[in-house]
């Protein structure tokens, strides 16, 4: 009696398989390594689900669909990116001031030395006797000066890294207050000149109340003479005063454990007899150089943020225009796949696309009215507790109640962070507005908006849900965590109507 052949997988089935599987993993692999070109093409890709229903709807009335998908787009423009552009604004300075108030003002003083010896002077290290005072762009290498007419041409404004001119460069010297009481400090400048070490002592004065800060920036040319070794350098000045700048709450922070420090160092001894794995940790000091290291991280990040930003600003060129073509040929885009697949598995995959697009559509219209629900509520109720930065607070809020289970609490460690920034203080009082406003929030988010517009789309177990938005967070960071979900949904999808089809017609 021959047997039926869905009874089990010959030797050729079981080939097919493994070279699908194989085709799969090589095109997730080449998909992660170009991931930075895909995504302008991934995010039109998911605005097209967001916006094929009007386009429907504009072609139910015999318009032409390409006139509809630029109707569709010009329409979201006006709705969307023209309050955005009003609103931005507001939400850069928001950004720069919460920047600001964590790692605090900065004063910058351009010290301009000139090499006027006939070897090389090299200015490699220093030593300040305060953290609030130190020195940028270090090693400085002086090469002999010619005296060539160039050598007499200074630009303004200097830059960060400063172009070496005959034996001119210039120092930023850097004040970051620790307090806000006046500073001085004697700071020394550790170099070679002919193999011969020596050194420069430049005597700093901050947060004097009667100097105008306007002078740190100015450049004053090389004229005070100094002796560095056999030799001898112009320096614009020995002595320097900065103007009075606010400390940053990190700076407050550090304040409280050095504080915390004297008091721990009472208990030392008896903790060291108790934990004999103290006796080589500084525990203090080890909080102290973490902390000192987030401060030039976060100071350091800021501006290669902001480029990345200004360099995404291409998406707004790109995306409208991949998306309009998303819009307006998608289904020519679709069927041309669809003609691809042989005869056999037609059904199959024709059966996947329709389930893919049922599941994708609802979630990514759900999420965007659920992050525009989100953001509003929580920027209403930030506003009436008296949040100062509430609009940018109720946006990250809504933007983060996208990545399952997190989402909530980055919206509260968010709103805590600018109520601590705002008044300097960190009390329950001010504390427990913001998390009621969260909670009435995610209260009405969960018993009203997601069951309307998000619902059961995806059907993930939580505990799915966490690790794909661990993995996502892993392999793509932030835009991983967002897509982590909708992507899960998707194997899902396909495999268990992969496994549906090969059961039902013999795959």
């Amino acid at each position: 009696m021959n047997e039926s052949p869905s009874s089990g997988l010959g030797t050729a089935q079981i080939l097919r398989i493994v070279i699908f599987l194989g085709l799969i993993v090589v095109a997730v692999w080449l998909l992660y390594t170009i991931r930075s070109t895909l995504a302008p093409f991934f995010i039109a890709f998911v605005l097209s689900y967001l916006l094929m229903p009007l386009v429907d709807l504009l072609e139910s009335y015999r318009l032409n669909r390409l006139v509809a998908a630029a109707v569709v787009l010009v329409s979201v423009f006006a709705i969307v990116f023209i309050p955005l552009i009003v609103v931005m604004p507001v939400i850069v300075r928001s950004t720069e001031d919460m920047v600001e108030r964590i790692i605090g003002e900065q004063g910058t003083w351009y010290c301009v030395v000139e090499n006027t010896g006939d070897a090389v002077v090299t200015i490699d290290r220093f030593e300040s006797e305060l953290d609030d005072f130190k020195v940028d762009g270090l090693p400085l290498k002086l090469v002999p000066d010619e005296r060539s007419a160039e050598s007499t041409i200074f630009s303004w404004p200097p830059q960060a890294s400063p172009r070496v001119v005959d034996g001119r460069d210039t120092l930023r010297v850097v004040f970051s207050p620790q307090a806000n009481e006046p500073r001085q400090t004697f700071l020394r400048l550790y170099g070679f000149y002919g193999g011969q070490e020596d050194s420069i002592v430049l005597t700093l004065r901050g947060n004097i109340g009667d100097v105008s800060s306007l002078s740190d920036s100015l450049v004053v040319e090389p004229e005070k003479s100094v002796q560095f070794g056999e030799a001898q350098i112009l320096i614009s000045a020995t002595q320097h005063t900065f103007g009075k700048y606010k400390p940053g709450y990190l700076a407050v922070v550090k304040t409280y454990i050095e504080t915390f420090h004297a008091s721990f160092e009472k208990w030392t001894p008896m903790l060291k007899e108790w934990m004999p794995l103290l006796e080589s940790k500084d525990v203090v000091h080890a909080l102290n150089e973490r902390l000192q290291v987030i401060a030039t991280n976060l100071f350091k990040e800021t501006p290669r943020l902001v480029g990345q930003l200004l360099s995404g600003l291409t998406f707004f060129i790109i995306v409208p225009f991949v998306l309009f073509f998303f819009l307006g040929q998608g289904r020519t885009i679709k069927r041309a796949i669809i003609e691809l697949v042989p005869n056999r598995y037609f059904e199959l995959v024709l059966n996947l696309l329709h389930r893919i697009d049922a599941q994708l559509g609802g979630y990514v219209r759900g999420m965007v009215l659920s992050v525009m629900i989100v953001s509003l509520l929580s920027s209403i109720g930030l506003y009436f507790i008296g949040l100062e930065h509430f609009l940018l607070i109720g946006i990250l809020a809504g933007l983060a109640n996208v990545i399952p289970y997190l989402g909530p609490l980055i919206g509260i460690v968010a709103g805590v962070i600018a109520t601590v920034l705002q008044y300097s203080a960190l009390s329950f009082g001010l504390v427990i507005p913001v998390i009621i406003v969260f909670a009435i929030v995610q209260l009405v988010d969960n018993v009203f908006v997601a069951p309307m517009v998000v619902g059961r789309s995806v059907n993930l177990h939580p505990l799915l849900v966490i690790f794909a938005v661990l993995v996502g967070s892993e392999l793509f960071g932030a835009v991983g965590m967002l897509l982590a979900v909708p992507t899960t949904a998707v194997i899902k999808v396909s495999v268990r109507t992969i496994y549906d089809g090969w059961r039902g017609y013999s795959v």
